[in-house]
């Protein structure tokens, strides 16, 4: 029997003015005042009576603006900054003044967490973070009550929420971290002390913040790092050279992969009509073959980590089989939309080189349309080698004999360049509405058509004007 995939608010936290008092650095105010905690809220829109309020300035807004709104919906209290005390040193009701509200709300996390016995497993990686860490939570959600991150809070405030939301009944959770700098992912490990980590992979992604490739694979390895130092267990992508370097110094862990002599060995047989894969899976003396509803030959890594998961946890293998078998893409990732003989491939979420060249792949693969085309928007955070990989993408589009290529924002000059002296047909625009005109225009039925970009481009935005 499946267990249930918890996502709802709790009612009552195990919070106490004690574990708030824990703070560092905190001064308590009118603590007669404090009365239980139902939920912690970053959100002035969304508290709700009985929420403690952390007051955290955004790059929009600052939540110390919203102090009296919050307390009028009902909070319990606020959570304020040392700097914000004269604004509020005559308020009546319950309020803590900290050093830096987001550093206490990763405190406050790490606390509450320390009350629950649950095995907790932190995801991390280049490329496939939230496919896999919901691949994982449906397979491990077939035995164990699981708790997983919303979409892809994975940063400094949304694990801390992730964590939150953990009550008594959940077994296992599910946290997935992101990073552009050194030392976050360490930060986020030692708030959610994972005992089960993985990197899914490590590429060029936000490469703007490190010197090169290996950079970005220490500070990825940062997981690991702390899995080895509290002898926790790692799940090891071992056709991965720099994930498999950086796994040398885990004792307990169980690799998987395609190629090489893999704890958990997986065979690619081929992708159907529209890019869902079918593979093998085999682990001891077992096999499975699953067909996955993901798009692209790069999805199988997800599904065979999420595997691994589930075989190390205990999942019997026709329930991992079925697991992996019901899940489908998210909005935006690999999304297959079909508009009457326009087949569209929305994978707009985000792109780095890695996941352009794996979504180039996909569309390589895919067989039997009368044109391939390609809208792509910049790939951000790239810094110096930013020229040199958006060149790479008309060399993706050429293997993968794009028939028309089109390129939208500022970088995207690079690949125009590169695919003009590939022979391409390429047109690159600034404006999205002259971007749809022209995409329309070389729409013939039986066409296939790839949409990526980083996530600030918003390439999704062309599709409602896109004409079968």
């Amino acid at each position: 029997m499946c267990r249930k995939i918890f996502e709802g608010k709790i009612r009552e936290m195990n919070l106490t003015l004690a574990d708030i008092k824990k703070l560092k650095g905190s001064i308590v105010f009118n603590d007669e005042s404090f009365n239980s905690i139902k939920n912690v809220s970053i959100d002035s829109r969304k508290v709700q009576k009985g929420d403690l309020f952390f007051a955290i300035k955004g790059d929009n807004f600052d939540g110390h603006e919203f102090i009296n709104s919050v307390l009028r919906k009902g909070a319990i209290g606020v959570v304020i900054s040392k700097e914000h005390l004269s604004k509020f040193k005559n308020l009546k009701s319950f309020f803590v003044v900290v050093d830096d509200t987001i550093l206490s709300l990763g405190e406050l996390a790490n606390i509450y967490r320390k009350k629950f016995k649950v095995k907790t497993i932190a995801i991390t990686g280049s490329n496939g973070k939230t496919t896999t860490k919901e691949m994982i939570a449906k397979v491990l959600s077939q035995k164990f009550h699981v708790l997983k991150t919303e979409g892809n809070l994975n940063n400094h405030i949304g694990v801390p929420l992730t964590l939150f939301r953990l009550n008594k009944r959940h077994e296992v959770a599910v946290i997935e971290m992101g990073m552009n700098h050194s030392g976050e992912l360490t930060r986020l490990c030692e708030i959610a002390e994972p005992d089960f980590g993985c990197i899914t992979n490590i590429g060029h992604a936000h490469t703007e913040f490190f010197e090169g490739i290996e950079g970005i694979a220490k500070a990825k390895g940062e997981v690991f790092v702390y899995l080895a130092r509290t002898n926790g267990f790692g799940i090891v992508n071992s056709d991965d050279k720099r994930v498999k370097l950086n796994s040398r110094k885990l004792i307990n862990k169980l690799s998987f992969g395609f190629t090489g002599n893999a704890d958990v060995k997986g065979k690619f047989i081929g992708l159907n009509s529209i890019g869902n894969p079918r593979v093998i899976f085999s682990y001891k003396n077992h096999s499975m073959s699953v067909d996955l509803k993901t798009v692209g030959r790069h999805s199988s890594y997800n599904a065979i980590c999420a595997a691994a998961f589930g075989f190390k946890f205990g999942v019997p293998f026709r329930k991992i089989k079925a697991a992996l078998e019901s899940y489908s893409s998210f909005e935006k990732r690999m999304q297959v939309i079909k508009n009457d003989g326009l087949t569209i491939l929305n994978d707009s979420y985000n792109a780095n080189p890695s996941s352009m060249q794996a979504a180039f792949e996909t569309l390589k693969l895919m067989n039997g349309f009368e044109r391939k085309i390609a809208a792509v928007g910049d790939m951000l955070e790239l810094g110096k080698e930013s020229k040199k990989f958006h060149g790479e993408l008309a060399n993706y589009a050429a293997d993968a004999k794009v028939d028309y290529l089109f390129c939208f924002g500022d970088l995207t000059k690079h690949t125009v360049h590169r695919a003009r002296e590939l022979n391409l047909k390429t047109f690159k625009f600034n404006s999205k509405k002259k971007l749809v005109e022209k995409i329309n225009s070389v729409l013939i039925k039986n066409s296939i058509l790839l949409i990526k970009g980083s996530r600030k481009m918003k390439m999704e935005e062309i599709l409602e004007s896109i004409k079968a």
